[in-house]
């Protein structure tokens, strides 16, 4: 199987391919195969790191960090079509830089098969141009062709409150009292919708990945907590407290219950910061 990268953003590199061992270059050179196998997305930008921070050994530099977006992908007839979507961890204010109409995309195609862009779509070692469908010809080794198409969807909403927090709060349990939060403890919140962002409650008690929530920031700062419908609890804003967030010190105070199994007896009541880091 051989990589072939369509190049963009701020670095160029060699067109990659993975080298099949002498004993099989027979069949490979008499192949018939020239489909496309995979397809995803390549992030690479310049990091500012300092070394020896606060010492008279102090050193900052810049490397290229190069992230491989996550993506989901289906394969129909002669197109091939991709969902990106960023992993765990990427960083915030990378998202936002992030644009389908200057990035790497990678293909997959069998040894011995040459691609050749077609319509306009983008050429080897260029900034690639996924904003629409384009097309590219496979040729197998054989000489047999295939014009494919790749298809990518939008990339994932991003919005101003999506990043790294430092958390902290309690939990006033039911049968087990109240609990605090540990201290240095962060979690990431992510962007669901242009003005939400999705959380886990107590996860640093429970363990347990599945009880997420929304938090909507309103005009007036004003924050509406409401629940998660794929959550394995549902979780509502406390009626007896208001939940707020502060643009300048860029912390949300929350407050919000669920009941355990649905029993009003087994109540959960949180009281969570969030300050972004």
């Amino acid at each position: 199987m051989k990589n072939i990268l369509m190049l963009g953003l701020l670095f160029a590199l060699p067109v990659l391919f993975t080298s099949c061992l002498k004993k099989d270059l027979p069949a490979a050179n008499n192949s018939s195969l020239n489909n496309i196998t995979d397809f995803y997305l390549v992030y690479k930008y310049a990091d500012t790191i300092v070394d020896n921070k606060g010492t008279t050994n102090e050193n900052e530099r810049t490397v290229v960090q190069t992230v491989k977006l996550d993506r989901k992908i289906s394969i129909s007839h002669d197109t091939v079509y991709v969902t990106p979507v960023f992993p765990a961890g990427f960083p915030q204010k990378e998202k936002v830089k992030v644009k389908l109409t200057n990035i790497w995309g990678v293909v997959n195609v069998p040894d011995a098969a040459i691609v050749h862009p077609v319509d306009g779509a983008p050429k080897l070692g260029t900034p690639g141009d996924f904003s629409a469908p384009v097309s590219y010809e496979v040729t197998a080794a054989n000489g047999n062709k295939t014009r494919w198409v790749i298809s990518v969807s939008p990339l994932p909403v991003v919005n101003q409150w999506e990043g790294m927090y430092a958390e902290s709060g309690t939990l006033n349990h039911a049968s087990a009292g109240l609990q605090t939060c540990p201290a240095n403890y962060t979690q990431e919140l992510i962007t669901a919708s242009a003005n939400s962002i999705k959380a886990t409650a107590g996860y640093w008690y429970f363990s347990n990945p599945g009880i997420t929530y929304f938090i909507t920031i309103n005009p007036d700062n004003s924050v509406t907590i409401s629940a998660d419908p794929d959550a394995v609890v549902s979780i509502q804003q406390d009626p007896a407290q208001a939940s707020t967030y502060d643009p300048l010190s860029k912390k949300f105070n929350l407050y919000y219950y669920y009941y355990s199994g649905g029993n009003p007896a087994n109540w959960r009541k949180f009281h969570t910061v969030f300050t972004l880091k």
